[in-house]
């Protein structure tokens, strides 16, 4: 949610939003780091199943 906030103020600020006048670029970096960091959507979105379906007996 954070990358897509920071992209959406990126996109109003145009170019100076990439540029080193904002802070906006190095949050960019950091969210998007932290995604990665965090792991694949796709390990989260199989752990979340797994623990639902566990409920069902």
């Amino acid at each position: 949610m954070a990358e897509w906030v920071i992209d959406k103020a990126v996109q109003g600020y145009g170019g100076a939003g990439v540029s080193q006048d904002t802070p906006l670029a190095a949050l960019w970096a950091q969210a998007r780091t932290l995604r990665l960091a965090d792991g694949p959507d796709e390990v989260h979105r199989a752990s979340l199943a797994r623990r639902e379906l566990a409920r069902w007996p």
